[in-house]
């Protein structure tokens, strides 16, 4: 250490021999230079710049100070890192990530109170000249400072500074658990600039940099899932409303509407919803008829045009909404006695009866979780619209409520009734092509398919519908194989209902050409980390909670009217709607369900399967999967 001071005293004053003869001094704060100016002294930091005058070297001098305790810092920090974790590395290397490394710590250093409360005010000396180049005859001013920076200060600030990056990895975690419930659009947004603005905390080389830009990502694809869900509640009102992920949210946003045939178009601001009036008298039904309704979310469009009905005497309209919250309850089924004619909610908890005939009707409301409410003696008369709110009471919970309904009515003295059961498949029974229920048998109850067990699935009494299901295990690798693919590949659309319970990482189902082995064709549904993802024309993998040991209804929609897209049901309720680019352009003439596959080398799954439905050329609506869901479960 005495060598190393020695050096540095010797190179100090050769510098200073230089700076004599470069320089001529015309001014200086004191007739000699003190001793400190080109030493080294423990506990201090001697500092000096130059500059075209006294003030802008005064102001290097300040910025060479927080540099050096900065630079300090960094170097001690990756000093120690390097001891614990970086033996083995090449010198090389060391160099490109110690850099990297103390880029970041003085980014992050330079933010810290005691660097902010630096000033030249605190220095314990300081000497300064005017001075002029001998050759150029330029003048410019030095400056030097010694300032106090103890080795109690440095561990301080390494403190400090830890305290720091630990509170940012703790910001970033609370950024990554936040949900994505946003009420507004404009959320989204605030989320995105939030996080932007935290990104400049880290530099590319920090794992929590990529991170960051994940969520950014995330945020982003925020207004990709956001829909608008429009219904036509009567003759000239359409109401529209913005779905995030099935749940309402609202916009400061001014929708743009058009209409190649209707006039006189306006809107208002119901709640979250636009309630858009229009005259549609020019409108004829040999046209193609529509209102179209724009929104900006972020920089994407959402869009939706809207069928007008011109002919079509909506008679009934209203809302459903929870009696205790007042928010709406998507998909409830409501049923017209008499007549029995049926319609589920949309995912604004708003209905619409048409075509109803004068009358006075009971009107039943039914949804899981909730008491049946029945509306007695509701009038209604033709050509005109009548509108009814339906308020459901959520039933108690904990088991205070039995297994019998309980009924609800809006007129005293009259008896409440449940609709008539009927057989589950005759549900939805339109472009079905293979119901199977697993009681006993693998074959199709609605057609002559029939699938082959391999290695030994069994039936088990543990079933959704009260009969009995199908287990497959992964240690026996068991499967069915169906000698038809129950879908109209390459081109078309196709749905696929089924009751899982037990999950497990692994392959569910796929599509092949002929060999039970080599499942290389597609559509291939998986399981990765308790999600459900789908190979299709592109890998799908969808967002959702994961699922607890219990039956759960999934429902895989692939839609490939105009845009191609994949949505997913978890009982009953769209979790995840994606899209994809093209389709698949190979033809498939088997199913396997479960089982494993060489394809991307998945594993069998452990999994009970219940009433497997496939439809294999047209996708669901999301009313048709809620009203499967209810018929089953």
């Amino acid at each position: 250490m005495k060598k190393i001071l020695s050096i540095l005293l010797v190179l100090s004053f050769s510098l200073a021999l230089t700076a004599q003869n470069t320089y001529k001094v015309l001014e200086s704060s004191s007739k000699k230079a003190p001793k400190w100016i080109y030493g080294v002294e423990k506990d201090y930091l001697n500092v000096s710049a130059t500059g075209e005058s006294i003030e802008e070297a005064k102001d290097e001098i300040l910025a060479n100070i927080k540099r050096q305790i900065t630079q300090s810092i960094a170097t001690r920090i990756v000093s120690e890192s390097n001891v614990k974790t970086d033996i083995n590395q090449s010198s090389s290397g060391d160099f490109t990530k110690n850099t990297s490394l103390e880029n970041s710590i003085m980014s992050k250093t330079a933010k810290l109170p005691f660097i902010g409360e630096i000033s030249l005010s605190k220095a314990s000396d300081y000497y300064w000249e005017k001075r002029q180049d001998k050759k150029t005859k330029k003048i410019e001013y030095f400056y030097a400072v010694k300032y106090p920076f103890s080795e109690f200060e440095m561990k301080k600030l390494l403190l400090d500074y830890e305290l720091h990056d630990k509170s940012l990895t703790e910001k970033l975690e609370t950024f990554e658990a936040e949900g994505e419930d946003f009420s507004t659009v404009e959320e989204i947004g605030s989320k995105i600039v939030s996080v932007t603005a935290f990104l400049e905390e880290f530099i590319p080389e920090d794992p929590r940099y990529a991170r960051c830009q994940a969520l950014i990502k995330r945020y982003n694809n925020c207004y990709s899932s956001i829909v608008l869900d429009c219904q036509q509640t009567k003759k000239g009102t359409i109401v529209a409303t913005l779905l995030l992920s099935g749940n309402v949210i609202s916009t400061s946003q001014k929708p743009s509407i058009k209409s190649q045939c209707a006039d006189n178009i306006s809107y208002k601001i119901d709640g979250s919803s636009f309630v858009i009036s229009f005259n549609s008298d020019n409108c004829y039904e040999d046209d193609e008829n529509f209102i179209e309704i724009k929104l900006k979310a972020g920089n994407k469009y959402i869009t939706n045009k809207v069928p007008i009905k011109t002919t079509v005497d909506i008679s009934l309209t209203g809302i459903v909404l929870d009696k205790n919250t007042s928010e709406p309850i998507p998909y409830a089924k409501l049923t017209l006695i008499p007549g029995n004619k049926s319609v589920v909610t949309n995912r604004s908890g708003i209905y619409a009866f048409n075509d109803i005939k004068d009358g006075v009707y009971t009107i039943q409301s039914y949804k899981s979780g909730y008491s049946t409410y029945v509306a007695n003696n509701v009038r209604i008369t033709s050509g005109g619209s009548a509108s009814l709110d339906i308020f459901m009471t959520p039933k108690v919970k904990d088991g205070e409520v039995t297994s019998a309904q309980v009924i609800e009515t809006v007129s005293e003295g009259n008896e409440g009734r449940k609709s008539p059961e009927k057989d589950p498949v005759e549900t939805v029974r339109n472009g079905l092509s293979a119901y199977f229920r697993f009681n006993n048998t693998t074959k199709s109850e609605i057609s002559f398919i029939q699938g082959t067990p391999l290695n030994s699935p069994v039936y088990d009494t543990d079933s959704q519908d009260g009969t009995k299901s199908i287990c497959f295990s992964s240690l026996d690798e068991s499967q069915l194989s169906f000698p038809k693919s129950m879908i109209a590949q390459p081109m078309s659309s196709y749905s696929i209902a089924f009751w899982i319970k037990g999950i497990s990482d692994g392959h569910l189902f796929s599509c092949t050409n002929g060999n039970d082995t080599w499942r290389s064709n597609i559509p291939l549904m998986y399981i990765k980390d308790g999600k459900f993802a789908l190979i299709e024309s592109t890998d799908v993998n969808f967002n959702h909670p994961k699922l607890d040991y219990n039956w759960h209804h999934i429902v895989l929609v692939v839609n490939r009217n105009n845009n191609t897209t994949a949505t997913l049901f978890i009982d009953g309720v769209a979790v995840d709607n994606i899209g994809m680019n093209g389709s698949n352009d190979s033809s498939v003439t088997k199913f396997i369900l479960c089982g494993k596959a060489n394809y991307k080398e998945l594993n069998a799954i452990d999994t009970k399967i219940d009433n497997l439905r496939i439809y294999g050329s047209r996708a669901l609506s999301d009313e048709e999967v809620y009203e499967i869901y209810e018929a089953e479960k």
